[in-house]
């Protein structure tokens, strides 16, 4: 087992841990970490966020990265136009998604969610909740369509 001296507490630690056993440093065996993953953004601006953000894996202090931008890609997006596991926009696209309009196993929307399990005013999925649902299970003041009676 080869030891090394954490890079920020300085403790001798297995180079081969993913976690320092003393403080929790990412990554302790390494002299220089700025993180796992991918992570490219525009340098064009819009109200302070830059316009495309890609951003997976864990940044430089061990938390997952998320995308933020007009156009946010990643596994937690948050924006305008949100594409990730977990995304959150105004157009959200995800597993699980929270938005205006919504896409996803789980979407959760204001307006409209499809999924096959949706809630929103407008409502298509497998489980449907909504005004206006349809689905397998639709529950709603209106059904579009449903399996079950």
């Amino acid at each position: 087992m080869p030891l090394a001296p954490c890079r920020q507490c300085a403790e001798p630690v297995d180079s081969r841990l993913a976690f320092c056993p003393h403080c929790a440093a990412p990554r302790p065996g390494l002299t220089e970490w700025r993180g796992e993953g991918y992570e490219w953004r525009t340098e064009m601006l819009w109200m302070g966020s830059p316009v495309i953000h890609v951003a997976f894996g864990n940044g430089a202090d061990g938390r997952p990265r998320v995308a933020r931008g007009l156009i946010a890609v990643g596994q937690r997006a948050v924006g305008g136009i949100a594409v990730g596991i977990v995304a959150t926009g105004f157009v959200a696209i995800g597993a699980v998604s929270i938005g205006v309009f919504s896409l996803g196993i789980v979407a959760v929307a204001g307006l409209a969610a499809v999924g096959v399990n949706a809630i929103a005013p407008v409502a298509i999925g497998v489980v449907a909740v909504g005004y206006l649902a349809g689905g397998v299970a639709a529950l709603g003041w209106k059904i579009l369509f449903a399996a079950t009676p």
